[in-house]
């Protein structure tokens, strides 16, 4: 629990600053003198129709992204396992693109997200077959993704000039242009899943145990582990559809979690599922903290800097890794 309240008061810290920043900067004092004169006040409109519902979409997707990454990596036992492995996140960005090069924007474009990525769900699930096998999943995941990745390349490839530039803008992932009907979209998922994540929490606990151990103790191994899959695919749909397919962040919440929690002292069994989705939006919060630090006028996709990020954060795990074994990932 210590290390869920560090988690959490940083998280609140890097909002208020997330509140602050950009080409109006505000104090504390200033963002509650503005909640107090309420929607009179001049900045008003500023604070809680732009600013918060950027903030309050970042927080969302990041723990959908973490908690989807966190899933991935405890059911697949790989701690390199990303979301993105899924197909869903290639099917949401197919479904995007479509929509982009037929010329629609906003909503438009996160109901195509949407849609494709129910498409990648129901096909990793039907090519995967009834008995969810990790290496069938796996590799019917990866086939997915290099398969629709390769479509939406050649879409995009002979599109206009111009519908390509916007394809290739939302392909980045992206918080620009947030408002409270896309935030509302991925808290509307975020939520239920947490209670969601609980359930699976516990299949996986019985799963890491090898599955005749899990079936000796009461668990119907196949329907389990495809429950587990659906929610981490639904929790990367959310934040997909809405933001983009942002990189690294369900890569990065597990390892930044446990790292966190050895460093307190704390050891805990099976995966940090909590912990993993408070990491994905503290990333989140932070990219775009770095967004508005460096061109506050001309706001650059989250994208970039989670890649910045991310890539970094990688080698020193994987070196960690090499040095300590395999039990450095644990």
């Amino acid at each position: 629990m210590r290390a869920k309240a560090v988690l959490s008061l940083a998280l609140l810290g890097l909002a208020l600053a997330d509140l602050s920043l950009g080409r109006f900067l505000f104090s504390l004092g200033d963002l509650w003198a503005i909640l107090a004169a309420g929607p009179a006040g001049e900045m008003w409109v500023l604070l809680i129709d732009l600013r918060l519902p950027r903030v309050m979409l970042a927080i969302g997707a990041g723990m959908a992204l973490g908690l989807s990454g966190a899933l991935c990596q405890s059911l697949f036992r790989n701690p390199l396992a990303a979301p993105e492995m899924l197909g869903v996140t290639a099917g949401a960005t197919f479904g995007a693109v479509l929509v982009i090069l037929a010329g629609a924007q906003g909503m438009a474009v996160t109901l195509g997200a949407g849609a494709g990525a129910f498409g990648g769900l129901l096909g990793l699930v039907v090519l995967a077959g009834r008995a969810c096998g990790l290496s069938r999943l796996i590799l019917t995941g990866v086939g997915l993704t290099l398969t629709l990745g390769g479509l939406t390349g050649l879409l995009v490839a002979q599109a206009d000039d111009r519908l390509a530039g916007d394809a290739i803008l939302w392909m980045t992932g992206s918080l620009n242009g947030s408002y409270w009907a896309r935030t509302a979209l991925v808290w509307a998922v975020v939520l239920p899943l947490c209670g969601a994540a609980l359930w699976a929490r516990g299949v996986l606990l019985r799963l890491e145990m090898g599955d005749e151990l899990a079936r000796a103790l009461g668990l119907r191994v196949a329907p389990a582990r495809l429950g587990v899959l659906l929610i981490a695919a639904i929790a990367v749909a959310s934040a997909v559809a809405v933001v983009g397919p942002v990189g690294f962040v369900g890569l990065m919440a597990g390892p930044l979690s446990r790292a966190l929690s050895r460093q307190m002292g704390v050891r805990t069994s099976g995966p940090d599922l909590a912990g993993a989705a408070l990491c994905g939006a503290l990333v989140l919060v932070v990219a775009d903290l770095m967004v508005t630090a460096t061109a506050p006028w001309a706001l650059m996709p989250a994208g970039v800097f989670t890649g910045i990020l991310g890539a970094p954060l990688l080698v020193v795990l994987v070196g960690r890794s090499g040095r300590k074994g395999d039990g450095a990932w644990a």
